[in-house]
C-alpha cells in the first residue's frame, strides 16, 4: 500500500514541477521595441547607451504619445554584441513631457527625428518639435 502512495506522490510532484516550468517560461510582457517610433533620444555614459523612443498614436481625433526607455550595454567585456534592455514604458500627458522623461533616463545628448531623417541637439529639437 505504501508503494502506491509513493507513486502517486512522485507523479504529483512531477506534474507540479512541469506546471511551474511552463508557467515560468510563459511571458505576457512584450519585450520588443517597435520600429514605428517618430524620434529616439540618445545619451551615452561610458559603454552604456540610454535611449528613449517616442511613439505617436491616434485615438479617434486625439493624438497621444507614448515612450519606451532602454539601456544598451555590451554582452561581454571584449564583445561587439550589444544587449538592449527595456527599462520602462509609459504614456505621456503631453508631448513636451518627453524631454523630462528622456533626461531622467540619461538620454539627453541628441535626438534622431525620423520624419526629417536628421539628428538634432535637445535644444534644436525642442524648437522643431513644438
Amino acid at each position: 500500500m505504501k508503494k502506491k502512495y509513493w507513486i502517486i506522490f512522485i507523479v504529483l510532484v512531477a506534474i507540479i514541477e512541469i506546471g511551474i516550468i511552463i508557467f515560468s517560461y510563459k511571458s505576457d510582457v512584450d519585450n520588443t521595441i517597435p520600429n514605428d517610433y517618430i524620434a529616439v533620444f540618445k545619451g551615452e555614459t561610458g559603454e552604456t547607451v540610454h535611449s528613449t523612443y517616442l511613439y505617436k498614436t491616434k485615438s479617434g481625433k486625439k493624438t497621444k504619445y507614448k515612450y519606451i526607455n532602454t539601456t544598451t550595454t555590451l554582452n561581454e567585456y571584449d564583445s561587439t554584441d550589444f544587449n538592449e534592455e527595456i527599462i520602462k514604458k509609459g504614456n505621456l500627458k503631453n508631448r513636451n513631457e518627453i524631454f523630462k522623461v528622456a533626461k531622467k533616463n540619461d538620454a539627453n545628448s541628441y535626438v534622431k527625428y525620423i520624419k526629417k531623417d536628421k539628428i538634432y541637439t535637445i535644444e534644436e529639437f525642442m524648437q522643431v518639435f513644438n
